[in-house]
Formats: structure tokens, sequence, C-alpha cells
């Protein structure tokens, strides 16, 4: 997912291409590369769920056609008709089975335009050279007109832009032009020139017609994905600031008291120890007073920052409770776990030596913190481990501060 500022770009840049008026509208790189991506999903899609009608398609022709040929030739041209029509019906047969199968292969997935244009070159040059091909002059001129449907088919649903079907139709009437020419073929020239200028002017407009309505509709498409996915990052957003401290970046109070109810539920079940411990910084007020505000939130986000650095497990919860409080939430963790924690806490605050003129404690910045730990069983309740937690942390702050004191123990936990 973007970040909000450049899907706030995307949007402008694609705005701005749909209000213009350009009568060939042109993407950069990047965008052109996504529509022709676009353009071939479809493709493929369309291809996979309807090959039946292509194949149904194919042999509706192929019997009409031959109907055609065996009803309309004339006695003396009916086996070389029906031997060209049979050469034209195999042919067109393995380009309409490689337009079936282009979805399930990886190869021609990848090389979609390659292997379409590939594609289209044969039909057109198949069709055209079978109609010069007819030993009866009546299907000679009169399967011109199916040169035109195949080439109005190519232009229009071949879902190609019109640079790429130009050049790929022009290279089947070269090529069929050649071939025509080379194996001695009947061709009238006028007649070849004529439906060929005619086919392919009407096929490059119905190709720029469809291509400037598929690229709108891309645009159209890609910007109603950017405004989801800009709604989707504000609601991120939204959900992440519901839960995170705007100051220090650790999880609220109220993030705090749901997580702490499932993992008090998840311990009562599972028979496993929670471990809570409350910092509180020592002297605080008076550090506000005497260094600033700004000063003491730095401070605050300092000592966020530590204790997020102290929590190596996912489950591990910091969270900033109030003012001055922290609090850590250790999941499946003893007695002796959280001391240990509790020390390293401890211990990095102090090493970072943050002057503090107002303490009456220490020269630095101190902290007081309280430790409780329990296993929550039949009938107890999870503020009673939170006031275990609270209480042993005042226990701390009377017993002088700059201290880690244990729930129901008399006397401080030593720190080194």
């Amino acid at each position: 997912m973007q970040a909000t500022g450049a899907i706030d770009t995307d949007m402008q840049e694609i705005q701005g291409l749909l209000e213009r008026r350009d009568p060939y509208l042109r993407f950069r790189p990047g965008l052109e590369a996504a529509f022709v991506d676009d353009i071939r999903e479809r493709v493929l899609e369309m291809v996979q769920r309807g090959w039946w009608v292509v194949l149904l398609f194919y042999f509706f022709v192929g019997v009409s056609t031959y109907a055609q040929v065996h009803t309309l030739s004339a006695p003396a041209y009916q086996a070389g008709n029906l031997q060209v029509w049979w050469a034209i019906f195999l042919a067109e047969g393995i380009v309409v089975a490689g337009l079936v199968l282009l979805p399930r292969i990886a190869f021609l997935r990848e090389h979609f335009v390659a292997f379409t244009s590939v594609v289209t070159v044969i039909a057109i040059s198949v069709i055209t050279v079978g109609a010069s091909a007819f030993p009866d002059p009546y299907f000679n001129q009169h399967s011109s007109y199916v040169v035109v449907f195949i080439l109005s088919i190519a232009y229009g649903i071949g879902a190609f832009r019109l640079r790429t079907a130009a050049l790929a139709c022009g290279a089947a009437a070269l090529v069929s032009w050649l071939l025509i020419r080379h194996f001695g073929l009947w061709l009238d020239t006028g007649l070849f020139q004529q439906y060929m200028l005619v086919s392919n002017a009407v096929g490059m407009m119905l190709c720029y017609m469809v291509e400037q309505r598929d690229r709108r509709m891309f645009l159209q498409g890609r910007l109603l994905q950017l405004e989801k996915d800009r709604l989707d990052a504000f609601a991120v957003e939204l959900g992440r600031l519901s839960r995170e401290d705007g100051l220090t970046g650790l999880a609220n109070r109220r993030h705090f008291n749901e997580t702490f109810l499932l993992e008090w539920e998840r311990a009562r079940r599972d028979g496993q120890p929670l471990a809570l411990l409350f910092v509180d910084v020592d002297h605080f007020k008076p550090f506000n007073d005497s260094y600033g505000h700004l000063e003491g939130d730095a401070v605050l986000a300092r000592i966020g920052g530590v204790l997020r650095s102290c929590l190596h497990r996912p489950a591990d919860m910091a969270a900033r409770y109030g003012g001055e409080e922290f609090v850590l939430l250790l999941p499946a963790t003893h007695e002796a776990g959280a001391v240990d924690v509790a020390r390293q806490v401890h211990r990095t605050i102090a090493a970072l030596a943050i002057p503090h003129r107002a303490s009456r404690v220490a020269a630095h910045v101190t902290v007081s913190i309280g430790v409780a730990t329990l296993v929550p069983g039949p009938g107890m309740r999870s503020a009673q481990l939170l006031a275990a937690a609270d209480e042993a942390a005042y226990a701390a702050k009377a017993a002088g501060r700059d201290r880690i004191m244990l729930a129901g123990a008399g006397q401080p936990v030593p720190v080194d």
C-alpha cells in the first residue's frame, strides 16, 4: 500500500490526464507499462473464460465456409477449392489453438504482445494468401471480403495499441503480397490494394477508438483504486493513532487496557504467570518546572525508547499509562524474569545520564519501578495485578526512589 503522499501525487497525475483533450492520450513509461499489463490480463481472462466461444466460432465459420465452397464451386474447380479450404481451415486451427493455450502457458503470457502480433500476422496472411490460392475466380474475388472481416477483428478486439496493430497488420499485408508473388498465385493488384487499404483504414479507426476508450477506463479504474488505497491508509493511520501514544510511540492506556485483559484471560486459561512493571519517572514535575515542558516531553520520549528496547518478545508490551507513568506487560514471565527486565530498564535509563538539577535523588533522571507477578486463578481479577504493581512502585518511591520494589517484599531489589 502506497503512502498517502505518493497516492495523492498519482491521483493528481491521473486527474490531469483525464482532463486533457489530446486526440491521442499518452502515458509516462511506468503508467504505460501498467496499462499494457492491465490490457493483457483482461484479454487473458477473457480467453480463459471464453475459450469455448473461440472454438465454437472457429468451427461455425469453418462449417459455413465449407458449405459455401462445396455448394458454389464450379464443378471444374470444386476439388481444388476444397483443398485450399482445408489448408486454410487447418492453418487457422493452429492459430486458434495458440490463442486457447495462451492463458495456460507461462512463456506465452510473458511474451503476450510478441506472440499475439505473430499470431495476427499468420492469421491474416493465411486468409489473404488463401484467397488468391483458390483456382475458382469466383472465390478469388469474394474471399477478399473475409480478409476485410479478419482485419477488422484483429484491429477491433486484438487488444493492441494502435501502433502495434498497424505494424502487425501492415506486416501481414506485406508478407501476403510477397507469398502471392513468389508462388505465382492469382492477384488483382488494384483489388488487393483497395481492400487492404480500406480494411486497414477502418481497422485503424476502430483500434484508435477502442484504445482511447480503454486508456480512459484504465485511468478511471486506477483512480478508484488509488482512492481506496488512500482510504485504507487513513484507516490504518487512524487505527494506529487510536492505539498509540503520540509523544512516545508506545501503546496508549486504552490499548494497554484492552491487551492486558486479553493476556489476563490467556494466562488464566493456560495457567501461566503474568508480570507487570510500573515505571515512574522520579521528580518529573520539578524537572518540567526547571527545564520546561518541551525538555520534559523529550525525556519521556527517550524513556519510551528505552522501554521499547528492553522488550524482546512480540507479546511483550510497553505503554504510557499517564503523565510520567509507564507500564510493561510481560506474558508468561516468572518473577525472576520480570526483575531482570526491571533491572535492565533501570540500568539503561541511568546510563542516559540526563541532567536533572531539581532531583533530590541523583544528578540525573532516575525511575522507580514496581514489579508484580501472579498466576491468575479462579475468582481473581486483573485489577489485583495492576494494584499490586502500582503499590510496589509507590513503595519504591516511599523508600527513597531510584529503585526497584517487588510486590509484597519489604526491601528493594538490588539493581546491580
